[in-house]
């Protein structure tokens, strides 16, 4: 079912930073009230130059992009290059999709967010603008490949659910893959204080 996984996981998050995270943690009520927002406006859609938008996918990068706008310049140019790298790569994967369909050999939202996430990983460090970057990557992707296809009259809705699901799984697994780098680090840091406190 289409939207399953997006629902699915955008509830668990909300309830987790509802009810479980700390009330303590600045991060608390925007990742609920973000997700709140994003699952309410998930079946809301707008008609604009002949595209179908999902206002889900307006807010999100509406978002995403609020937490880049006051970086210093050349951090924000590499961001912007990055980002921009991520989008290229979206709607070239679409058209490669379109055209050759054989090369996609398990479900395309699946293999999209698998690209999407390691593209973030390999080009940002911290977890914050890699999971914002993505996001922004993917539906700019997502706009670039709706707008290519207008001009054969294909009509193609912009932040649908099986994307929402694609954007859903893109963050878990930017997510899983830092969480590995952080219990590495930590185990690392406690080898190297062990060590440390054997030679005093």
């Amino acid at each position: 079912m289409t939207g399953f996984v997006f629902f699915g996981l955008a509830w668990a998050g909300w309830i987790y930073s509802t009810f479980i995270m700390e009330k303590t943690n600045p991060y608390r009520f925007p990742i609920a009230a973000y997700l709140l927002v994003t699952i309410i406006l998930s079946v809301f859609k707008i008609r604009f130059l002949g595209l179908d938008i999902s206002l889900a996918a307006l807010f999100l990068l509406f978002i995403s992009f609020l937490t880049f706008i006051k970086l210093p310049f050349w951090k924000l140019l590499y961001c912007t290059i990055g980002i921009f790298i991520v989008s290229s790569a979206t709607a070239v994967f679409y058209l490669i999709s379109l055209y050759d369909p054989v090369w996609i050999f398990i479900d395309q939202q699946i293999l999209l967010s698998f690209l999407g996430a390691c593209l973030a990983v390999l080009l940002f460090k911290e977890y914050k603008a890699r999971v914002f970057s993505a996001i922004i990557g993917l539906i700019q992707g997502d706009i670039l490949y709706a707008i290519i296809l207008k001009n054969f009259s294909i009509d193609f809705p912009i932040g649908s659910f099986a994307f929402l699901d694609g954007l859903a799984l893109t963050c878990v697994f930017i997510t899983i893959w830092s969480g590995f780098e952080y219990l590495q680090t930590t185990f690392e840091h406690k080898n190297f204080q062990q060590k440390k406190e054997k030679q005093l």
